[in-house]
């Protein structure tokens, strides 16, 4: 009863005030609540990292939090001895504050990238590394930016090309160490409106290439910046050249070949003879230890009979899934990822920053919601169609079953739309009596979003314009948004696009 009373008292309180102060200056009074709140945990988390890292304070001025991470928090600062100049005339620096639990090595990955890729073409680079203990900061070049999310729809044609050419200038150099960012996305890329200057930031999720395990050597793909695959006997020599970029497990990566099948006289026939289909597979020299060799990751997973069913059985449901790396932020991850392949390329970043120009040329951002990877693939399916993902799904060795196939929707059509342009309005407005109708969507022509069936969307008109943009940049959209990942143009490519090119 007493509890129920003090509720009743307080409710009783906040009544009065309302009447009293008015429903604003309530409001108000709480944002000032909060907001004085946050100042206050800000100021303690500073204070405590100067007391934990003594070299930092003698060093520089910490002034406030400006960006915070899963795995670090940003803070503003400039130099002492540069304390009585104005603030114009300071240097301004970013100190990230990396979280004690990080992995020794994800944090020594991070800071060789920095040093070894960083301070050109529009990539962060590093000026000092402190630590004390498990406390580690880096300190790097700070330039003033906003939101993506307040410029985004701002953005003119010839804006939206010096942005996505710097970004992809940064990917290239990226690319070109053989160094896959995976975290690309507008806060990820710092834009300074006023000045023209761009930054790639935050590598704490990037990885090197791993090669994909093949039997020949064979041309590289158009994401792979003309880098060819060492030959097998070279890799073999090589122990360093077969480990994944930032392999954290304790175990030695296991190099073995399955043992040659005695060969059979059903061999390249039309048949297998009962000797051979009773055998039992193989068994390889990894089988046991502490990882898989390149032969065994690559082999397709044996055909069930619930394949297909509307169930999965026991044995099934028992595999382990496969294990791919995920890293990322959601709503940019490409149908690779999604689909957990193991041998993951630079197209991985190219397909981020596809969004990213997606987004712009939307004026939505994100351009993507799905909260879990099935919601993302079905996002996917709407935009690019089914038959183009299931296509690049096989193409992985995976496969990718819906209830319904999906044409695909038009970037042009649906930026139109967005941005009240064109086709849009008439969508809003409502369609005319007897307006001819889609055959695919059934929906007045005016709203259709369907993609074209006679016109590419990687083919594009010099002289068109949709929405404000040349047509060549919808054109590049659909490149970069390739599912396929073989296919997906390249960052160096990209460059020489009709859209990007000088």
């Amino acid at each position: 009863m007493s509890r129920i009373k003090g509720i009743e008292v307080k409710v009783q309180k906040e009544v009065l005030q309302t009447r009293k102060y008015g429903l604003n200056e309530i409001l108000k009074k709480k944002n000032d609540d909060q907001n004085n709140s946050k100042d206050a945990t800000e100021k303690h988390q500073i204070k405590e990292l100067l007391h934990k890292l003594p070299r930092l304070d003698k060093i520089f001025e910490v002034h406030r939090k400006i960006g915070e991470g899963t795995f670090s928090s940003v803070y503003l600062g400039s130099l002492r001895q540069h304390a009585a100049l104005p603030d114009s005339e300071k240097r301004w620096f970013a100190i990230k504050h990396l979280v004690p639990t990080a992995h020794p090595a994800r944090i020594e990955h991070e800071l060789r990238c920095l040093q070894d890729i960083g301070g050109k073409d529009h990539v962060i680079g590093v000026e000092l590394c402190l630590r004390n203990l498990d406390t580690i900061v880096f300190i790097m070049p700070y330039i003033p930016h906003k939101k993506f999310s307040e410029y985004v729809g701002e953005m003119d044609a010839a804006e939206l090309r010096q942005y996505m050419r710097a970004l992809m200038i940064a990917l290239r150099h990226v690319h070109s160490f053989g160094v896959i960012h995976r975290d690309v996305k507008p806060s990820n890329f710092l834009y300074d409106r006023d000045n023209r200057r761009y930054l790639l930031v935050d590598f704490g999720l990037a990885q090197r290439l791993c090669p994909a395990p093949e039997e020949t050597p064979a041309p590289p793909p158009a994401h792979s910046n003309g880098i060819r695959k060492r030959p097998r006997d070279e890799e073999e020599a090589s122990s360093a050249a077969k480990r994944v970029a930032l392999d954290l497990s304790t175990g030695a990566p296991v190099a073995c070949a399955a043992p040659p099948v005695p060969r059979c006289a059903c061999a390249g026939a039309g048949g297998v003879c009962g000797a051979c289909s009773a055998r039992p597979p193989p068994r390889c020299a990894c089988a046991g230890a502490g990882g898989v060799c390149g032969a065994c990751s690559a082999r397709p997973p044996p055909r069930c009979a619930c394949a297909g069913a509307g169930g999965v059985c026991g044995a099934c449901s028992a595999r382990p899934p496969p294990r791919a790396p995920r890293a990322g932020t959601q709503g940019f991850r490409p149908p690779e990822v999604l689909l957990k392949y193991p041998h993951q390329t630079t197209a991985v970043d190219v397909w981020a920053a596809g969004v990213v120009l997606a987004s712009a040329l939307t004026a939505r951002y994100p351009f993507f919601r799905a909260g879990d990877d099935v919601a993302a693939l079905a996002e996917l399916a709407d935009l690019v169609g089914t038959e183009p993902l299931q296509r690049a799904a096989a193409a992985l060795g995976r496969r990718v079953v819906t209830s319904s196939a999906r044409r695909g929707l038009c970037l042009r059509k649906l930026a139109a739309w967005l941005r009240g342009q064109g086709a849009g309005q008439a969508r809003g407005a409502g369609a005319e009596p007897g307006a001819p109708l889609c055959t695919r969507c059934r929906l007045p022509r005016n709203q259709c979003l369907c993609r074209d069936e006679i016109k590419k969307a990687e083919e594009f008109s010099a002289a068109q314009s949709v929405a404000g943009f040349p047509d060549a940049a919808f054109a590049l959209a659909a490149r970069l948004l390739d599912p396929d990942p073989r296919s997906r143009i390249s960052a160096a490519a990209a460059l020489a696009h009709p859209f990007l090119a000088d």
